[in-house]
């Protein structure tokens, strides 16, 4: 159990460490416009939320 524990943070960890890395696709500095799109809409969700 410990060891699935450990091998799920290892994984979420390493997803989210590439889902801040921003908003590049690959090597070639390519702006991945799909992220940085998705990246608005959930601030504006948040900024919504926090509204009410």
């Amino acid at each position: 159990m410990i060891t699935f524990l450990m091998s799920m943070a290892v994984v979420v960890g390493f997803a989210v460490l590439i889902t801040r890395a921003g908003g590049h696709a690959g090597s070639a500095n390519v702006i991945d416009r799909d992220a940085q799109r998705l990246q608005s809409d959930l601030s504006a969700v948040l900024g919504r939320a926090h509204h009410h």
